[in-house]
């Protein structure tokens, strides 16, 4: 009896016959992507975390109206263990430094301010102020950090220019070590899995082919649209952790074929019509997942989503073109050079004894899995976002040097004041009573206005028609009072009139955190309404597209509670070599979801492609069950295996995002393809009986082809 869709199933055949052709043209296609791929970082931009908020209006309309008010956006502080700032060598090197600086900004709007001598003889400091947003220093901050002169001073760089540029670069350097260790790591766990030299090269070549097409294709949306460079960590992984899943199933089912006795045509043929189908649809739900970061209003997130469609987009083509044409070429010869101690390895048995122990006492499975699921997502009650800045940067980094050295050797404030804006103040009793307004509302913070200035400077403060006020601020910029502060200068009283604005840093964070949100329930709603969906229209069932999006909210839930427990409240801070902050960067509980939700759909898919075909073939539910964990337990196990290993060694990183991300994801992927798909979803299926089938079932007993 052939099985599978017939129409994939004919595809499949086309594929094996003319399998050559397939093949040169993926090796053409991988030659062309390659040599364009190379000079996709360069295209990719180091921002995208701006947004059209309230802060930035503020900004604009200081920019415009005050263009002499200036802040710091970088800072070089230079330390001496000896010498004084007066020293002739000490001197050359300041010298040295202001004239690259100068070079630097160039024609910009920025100016170079100092040097200034700190409290310490033997510290000075330069500024280069500007009323542009930090966001637009970064190329600056990465040119300034290759200047080197010599002399008795250590010069660190600080301020909100080289702080995102820290970021971007140890983002890249994590990326590039992470995959220095990850590949050796995953051929070896995949040489043990496939148990031969030959299966186990094919996840190798489908992830280089998919993720050199991906960054390739994401260098020609980025000649014309403005992509984040982040977009490129998601395509590397996720590409890699796709290639990985489909050369898994699809070559194993292969394998399944021809021991059965099938000709190789044959076996590729119904292997598309089977795991290819299943390959399609898993894909279709974590494109899904990406795809909603599409609606993100932040550039950054919607970067992360467009890597994601590309790289899952190769990834199915190539389960469906590439993985079948080099089956077909390798034929029975794909378990050639075999591992010695993997031969004769059948794992079947065990996977059919457990689901039939979980389906027998499905009710106890059901509540241990829950309890364990609730407990490690308990901790998410606390969870509280925030945007990274300084404090998140890893300990020693030159910027947090900086940074300490200018608030010890300076005296300046320990935060950048809060400037609240209005507009419609355009004199300077008018200005005097909105200060009285602004210092009741914020009693015990120090508020400054044009009543507090000489008058030579009050042009700064009052300028047609509009008035900036400074309002110092208590504590950090993620700090709850810093907040709850923000909250009511927004609320001030105003006279007729007045419309008032804030911006400044913490604003800035605020309005980011706002924005990010905002858009949240979108993304959720989408992702849950098009999972739910496709499934539905796959698999004719009402209740296992229901099923299956619990399921995965329990793991995202899980997965949200370790990510709080870790790295919010610093549980094994010192195991994982990084300094707890007291909040989450907003961005990883956004990308986990949406990512986490499509991985961990994938094993669902593969499992009940299985479960369902086992079904229409005519057995009953519980043995459908029982035989579909049989031939994909292993597999979901194997998979998850090694995805846990590869995102495994972004704790190599020096960033606490990327160490969040590895461990958040590699404990959630290991729980969901162990007690939520190999423990819950049998023992579901098992309560729910005949209901897993309605409306589709079998029409009239008979066998049915999967959709």
């Amino acid at each position: 009896m052939e099985r599978g869709n017939a129409t994939a199933r004919a595809f499949g055949g086309f594929v094996a016959r003319h399998h050559r052709w397939f093949l040169g043209g993926w090796l053409a296609g991988f030659v062309v992507m390659g040599f364009f791929s190379t000079g996709t970082p360069r295209l990719l931009s180091p921002s995208g975390f701006s947004a059209d908020t309230e802060a930035t209006q503020g900004a604009a309309i200081l920019r415009e109206q005050f263009p002499e008010r200036r802040g710091p956006v970088l800072y070089a502080v230079f330390s001496s263990k000896a010498k004084t700032v007066e020293d002739p060598a000490y001197q050359a090197q300041l010298s040295a430094w202001k004239a690259d600086l100068l070079s630097a900004v160039g024609s910009s709007n920025a100016l170079v301010v100092g040097p200034e001598g700190g409290k310490d003889p033997r510290v000075a400091a330069l500024f280069v102020d500007s009323n542009d947003t930090a966001d637009h220093f970064i190329e600056l901050a990465r040119n300034v950090a290759a200047v080197h002169h010599p002399g008795p001073a250590t010069v660190y760089l600080g301020g909100a220019g080289p702080v995102y540029n820290t970021f971007l670069v140890d983002s890249e350097a994590d990326l590039r070590r992470s995959e220095e260790y990850s590949a050796p790591i995953a051929i070896v766990l995949l040489l043990l899995v496939f148990g031969g030299v030959v299966a186990g090269a094919l996840p190798v070549i489908t992830g280089l082919a998919t993720v050199t097409t991906a960054i390739a294709v994401l260098g020609f949306v980025a000649r014309i649209h403005t992509v984040s460079v982040f977009a490129l960590n998601v395509s590397s992984v996720i590409g890699l952790g796709l290639g990985i899943d489909y050369s898994l199933l699809v070559t194993n089912r292969f394998r399944e074929e021809l021991r059965g006795g099938a000709s190789v045509e044959q076996a590729v043929a119904t292997t598309a019509g089977t795991a290819g189908v299943a390959t399609v649809i898993s894909g279709g739900t974590v494109m899904i997942g990406f795809g909603a970061l599409l609606l993100a209003r932040l550039n950054v997130l919607w970067s992360m989503g467009l890597g994601g469609i590309i790289v899952v987009a190769a990834s199915v083509l190539a389960s469906l073109t590439l993985i079948p044409a080099l089956l077909a070429l390798f034929g029975s010869r794909v378990d050639r050079l075999a591992l010695p101690f993997t031969r004769g390895r059948d794992t079947r048995r065990f996977w059919h004894a457990l689901a039939s122990r979980v389906m027998h006492r499905p009710f106890v499975f059901i509540a241990i899995v829950v309890l364990v699921v609730l407990a490690l997502a308990w901790p998410a009650r606390a969870f509280y976002p925030g945007v990274a800045g300084t404090e998140s940067l890893p300990p020693g980094d030159p910027a947090l040097t900086a940074d300490s050295l200018l608030r010890q050797q300076f005296g300046g404030a320990p935060h950048p004041p809060i400037l609240v804006v209005a507009r419609g103040i355009t004199t300077l009793a008018g200005a005097a009573a909105f200060e009285t307004s602004l210092r009741a509302t914020a009693p015990g913070e120090t508020v400054l206005g044009v009543a507090d200035v000489p008058p030579l400077e009050g042009a700064s403060y009052l300028s047609a028609g509009y008035a900036v006020f400074e309002v110092s601020q208590p504590e950090d910029d993620n700090d709850r009072s810093t907040r709850a502060l923000l909250d009511h200068l927004r609320a001030v009283p105003r006279p007729p009139g007045v419309s008032v604005v804030l911006t400044g840093e913490a604003p800035a964070y605020q309005d980011f955190l706002n924005v990010l949100l905002s858009d949240f329930p979108k993304i959720f709603a989408v992702v849950l309404a098009l999972t739910m969906l496709l499934l539905l229209v796959s698999f004719r069932s009402i209740a296992l597209p229901v099923k299956a999006v619990v399921m995965n909210l329990l793991s995202v839930g899980a997965a949200m509670g370790i990510l709080t427990w870790v790295f919010q409240e610093g549980h094994l801070s010192s195991v994982f070599d990084f300094t707890a902050v007291g909040f989450i960067d907003a961005i990883v509980p956004v990308v986990i979801f949406c990512g986490l939700f499509g991985l961990s759909m994938d094993y669902e898919v593969f499992l009940l492609s299985r479960i369902r075909e086992e079904y229409l073939s005519g057995k009953s539910n519980t043995l459908a069950v029982a035989a579909g964990m049989e031939r994909t337990g292993q597999i979901i196990t194997s998979a998850a295996l090694i995805l846990v290993a590869v995102v495994g060694t972004l704790l190599l990183s020096s960033l606490m995002l990327n160490k969040a991300l590895g461990v958040t994801f590699g404990v959630a992927i290991f729980l969901d393809a162990t007690l939520i798909r190999l423990l819950l979803v049998p023992a579901m299926m098992q309560v729910l009986g005949s209901l897993n089938w309605w409306p589709g079932g079998r029409r009239d007993g008979s066998p049915a082809a999967l959709p």
